[in-house]
């Protein structure tokens, strides 16, 4: 029993791990945006730096659709642990190099090209790793903890963001800000190869039952011919979450100073704080949905942040801290009921599982990617052009209901 105990232990730790290393980047991306927007895309107008900065992350995830259906194909056709760790070294080389990259001060339009390379080479590894390990966990599971295991990919997000994030906010308090803008911004890239270390410790020896089929079909070609409907219901689903979720952890800090009144140090702390609270509740949501069943607990999520997202909106504005803090951890709490049972139920709408990687793959990586890396520069250019502080939660609760009419029509 310990053995065995042992052995899942060492399958979740190797399956999260290099989506810690991913939202790691994410999270330093999104809590350094404003010092990168200057050094990289410097302008008279902060506004144009800050949406350079998040154009750099959109252009990395726009890459993940085609990640994903690459590392997807390879999962299908050749193994799950080629393809995991495949992404995870494909993964790990271009956040260490951000660390070292000449400013725009330093090698003039150079610098934003450099970063925007190195940002698509995440993109396109992430793609692949993110589904990769998924699919992973889902297979190695027991029946009864699908939901479960599934969610253990969202909590190594929310560990390396949590890692990303209070680092950031440790050295922006140790260094003060002008130190920190001007060099100590590098020191967490830098640091990123430590947890890839980790990461190919953990998977050298990497255990994998998954046999690939001896046909020669292509998946991609056979989703689209007998199951595309399916696909596209799935799609749109895991667009609206993945839009929350990249509002949420990578945009809501940003809009905490500017619409409601916090310093970066209080945004950065309520931000800390809700990626650690997601840690919590993304098993524990996961949990319920096994007991409710994935879809049911996916509507009920959908329609609770529909109906709530702009009074937690509105409760940020002006609670203050301690308002945009509860506010923020309702927010959470929605998240992870609507985003935990998402993998399982992913991994499961197909019943062939050599189809089963590239399915997930090109549906989250596609979400994640085009719809979620879009998200924080979306957001920002609709609350500058519109004046209204409360126009994300319209997005959102237009999108959630869009999401609670699909889920109810499909069936597994």
């Amino acid at each position: 029993m310990d053995r065995l105990i042992g052995s899942k232990k060492r399958i979740i730790a190797a399956g999260i791990i290099g989506n810690v290393i991913e939202y790691y980047d994410f999270a330093l991306i999104g809590f350094l945006a404003v010092m990168m927007g200057k050094l990289f895309f410097p302008s008279e107008d902060p506004f144009l730096s800050l949406l350079g900065s998040f154009g750099a992350f959109a252009a990395g995830m726009i890459m993940r659709p085609v990640g994903a259906a690459v590392f997807g194909h390879i999962g299908d056709r050749v193994g799950r642990r080629f393809a995991l760790m495949a992404s995870l070294m494909l993964m790990a080389l271009p956040t260490f190099l951000i660390g070292f990259l000449p400013t725009y001060a330093q090698i003039g339009i150079m610098a934003p090209i450099l970063l925007v390379a190195l940002r698509m080479i995440q993109g396109l590894s992430v793609g692949g790793e993110y589904a990769s390990s998924i699919v992973y966990l889902v297979e190695q599971s027991s029946p009864n903890r699908q939901n479960l295991y599934g969610s253990f990919v969202s909590v190594g997000a929310k560990i390396g963001m949590a890692l990303g994030s209070a680092l950031c906010g440790g050295l922006l308090w140790y260094l003060g800000e002008d130190a920190m803008g001007e060099w100590g911004w590098r020191i967490p890239f830098f640091l990123s190869i430590v947890i890839a270390a980790a990461g190919v410790y953990l998977r050298r020896n990497l255990t994998d039952n998954y046999q690939p089929q001896e046909d020669k079909t292509i998946p991609l070609v056979e989703i689209f011919k007998h199951h595309k409907k399916l696909f596209g219901k799935f799609l749109v689903v895991a667009s609206v979450i993945w839009m929350f979720y990249y509002t949420l952890f990578i945009y809501l800090p940003i809009w905490l100073e500017a619409s409601a009144g916090l310093n970066k140090s209080d945004a950065g702390t309520i931000n800390t704080i809700s990626i650690v609270l997601g840690v919590i509740f993304i098993p524990t949501m996961a949990m319920v949905a096994d007991k409710l069943s994935s879809l049911r607990v996916m509507k009920m999520a959908s329609i609770a942040t529909s109906v709530t997202i702009f009074p937690l909106l509105y409760a940020m504005v002006h609670g203050g801290f301690y308002g945009a803090l509860a506010a923020t951890s309702v927010m959470v709490v929605l998240l992870c009921a609507y985003q935990a049972p998402i993998f399982s139920a992913v991994v499961h709408a197909l019943d062939h599982h050599g189809y089963r990687a590239s399915f997930t793959a090109l549906i989250l990586g596609s979400a994640a990617g085009i719809v979620g890396g879009i998200t924080p520069a979306l957001m920002t250019s609709i609350v500058e052009f519109s004046g209204d502080p409360y126009s994300p939660a319209y997005l959102i609760a237009i999108g959630s209901l869009i999401a609670w009419s699909i889920l109810s029509r499909i069936r597994l």
